[in-house]
């Protein structure tokens, strides 16, 4: 019986000094509950969660659009040495919204469509000086990209009779604050806008798009 007991003792002691050696934390304790990320779109403290850098107007990519870079078809001509530009009146210029409706907080993908109408070759200057988005409601200036794109840079592209580039821009409902690109801490508010998309003089057609609760 003795022995029994002093073996019992010395098992509880050993238990004892493995269990207090091992001082490693707990991956599962390693600061867990303050990395939880919160709702997409904002931050931990509620408002929008921040951006690597102001959005701009790009190219399309090739599963949302033509790609501007793309090299001309097989049998394609070369654009003559001068050509004439393009006048508002010979391109047509449309803008799509995806997704709408969308919601409150949420990001919308604005797809810009530049097609020629000319009879024969043109140009237009396709660059961030000359293209812009503005998002609106009831004729009220919420957003315009050119508070994002400080660089107005020009970039003058030849068409051929029928051709057609697209573009595209993705927008934060957390950017409606007139005349700034910073976000604000509350996003717009549920409702219907409009989206209208400039080329130079050349302005869009209004596209209308809904944010819901």
């Amino acid at each position: 019986m003795v022995v029994v007991a002093v073996v019992g003792v010395l098992l509880i002691v050993w238990i004892l000094v493995r269990g207090g050696g091992d001082s490693k934390p707990s991956a599962v304790n390693s600061g867990a509950a303050s990395a939880r990320p919160g709702p997409l779109g904002s931050s931990a403290g509620g408002g929008p969660a921040p951006e690597p850098s102001a959005p701009q107007i790009v190219p399309a990519s090739p599963e949302t659009g033509a790609d501007t870079s793309a090299p001309a078809a097989p049998g394609r001509s070369a654009p003559p040495a001068n050509v004439a530009p393009c006048g508002d009146d010979q391109i047509a210029v449309t803008v799509t919204v995806s997704p709408s409706p969308g919601v409150v907080g949420g990001t919308f993908t604005f797809g810009i469509n530049v097609a020629s109408k000319a009879a024969d070759w043109c140009s237009r200057d396709l660059g961030p000086g000359a293209q812009e988005i503005r998002v609106l409601q009831n004729g009220t200036l919420l957003f315009s990209s050119d508070d994002c794109d400080t660089k107005k840079t020009s970039d003058v592209r030849a068409f051929a009779a029928g051709d057609a580039v697209r573009y595209r821009f993705v927008w934060s409902s957390y950017r409606a604050t007139p005349h700034t690109c910073a976000p604000a801490q509350s996003p717009a508010p549920a409702g219907t806008y409009q989206v209208v998309a400039r080329v130079g003089s050349k302005v869009s057609p209004a596209t209308d798009f809904t944010i819901n609760r």
